[in-house]
């Protein structure tokens, strides 16, 4: 397995590397812990500055390979080897680049914040990665996975995500506890105030039920099925908004990660449209796995590839 481990030296990144360092991996995984450089063009390119030396010496290359070969010490172990890189570029950019052309199979960084203000600004590296990523993006707010929320909307999406959990090794150990979040049982204002009350609320609520039960169904065979690949794990199907409702039961549940799924849209869009994605990975305590649907990947390779500097 070839985990790429983003550092920039915060605190954030600290919480990442030290539970990449604790977690179970395959026997030969590799880890390449990476460090960004980004150019300050309004200074390098301003008249009336002079600069001696090469580049690298201007951008701090030579410092932040120092910087990363310390925080990386003690990484490595039998049956998993660790190397540095250090890229030169948008931060963002750069690492999801480099997702794609190193063949990553998870991309692992820290997240620097929540709340009103991280919601707008969180747009700028760890979101836009887990968002535009090849590979599966985790995003690190806390040094364990001990409980997990494992995130179920009902639809065949779903079926990929229980693959790729019974397949991630990190989470073996774990309790897993899968939530699938059925509608509210109170009518929405269109249903209160559309015509034929009483026969609509009904409808309403027939519909409501039929939906609760096709997600047990589902939550139940999926237990059964991680179960099977001997993992521990529970379900439940609470109603309400599906972000807020997974949130909530991983604060009730002490989680430390809750697993969500995308699906088919992507980038600017994705977020545009306030995915559960998305609203969990901005306002959630937990540490969040990002699971992408292989299409939305391809669309992806398809894109014009930014060109990162590797040093």
């Amino acid at each position: 397995m070839r985990i790429l481990l983003a550092v920039d030296g915060s605190a954030g990144a600290d919480t990442a590397r030290a539970l990449v360092t604790g977690l179970s991996w395959p026997a030969g995984s590799r880890i390449e812990a990476v460090r960004v450089v980004e150019p300050v063009i309004s200074v390098v390119g301003s008249p009336g500055f002079a600069f001696v030396g090469s580049m690298e010496d201007v951008l701090g290359v030579d410092e932040a390979r120092r910087a990363l070969h310390v925080e990386v010490a003690g990484m490595a172990r039998d049956g998993l080897t660790v190397s540095t890189r250090v890229l030169v570029g948008r931060p963002a950019t750069v690492l999801v680049a480099h997702a794609r052309e190193s063949g990553a199979d998870l991309l692992v960084m820290g997240s620097r914040g929540r709340g009103p203000i991280a919601s707008m600004v969180l747009g700028s590296v760890s979101a836009e990665v887990a968002t535009d990523a090849p590979c599966p993006v985790l995003v690190v707010r806390t040094a364990t996975v001990r409980r997990v929320i494992v995130a179920l909307d009902g639809t065949t999406e779903a079926d990929r995500v229980v693959e790729e959990v019974a397949a991630s090794a990190f989470l073996r150990d774990a309790h897993l506890h899968i939530v699938s979040v059925a509608p509210s049982v109170i009518p929405g204002p269109g249903i209160l105030m559309g015509g034929g009350f009483g026969s609509s609320v009904g409808v309403y609520e027939d519909a409501v039920a039929s939906a609760r039960r096709d997600l047990e169904q589902r939550a139940a065979i999926a237990a059964a099925h991680l179960a099977g690949e001997g993992l521990d794990v529970t379900w439940s199907v609470p109603e309400g908004d599906a972000a807020e409702t997974l949130i909530d039961t991983a604060v009730r549940g002490n989680a430390d990660l809750i697993v969500v799924g995308t699906h088919g849209r992507t980038g600017l869009t994705r977020l545009v449209v306030g995915s559960v994605a998305h609203d969990v990975l901005v306002h959630a305590h937990t540490s969040v796995l990002v699971l992408h649907e292989p299409h939305a990947v391809m669309a992806e390779e398809q894109a014009t590839r930014p060109t990162a500097g590797v040093a």
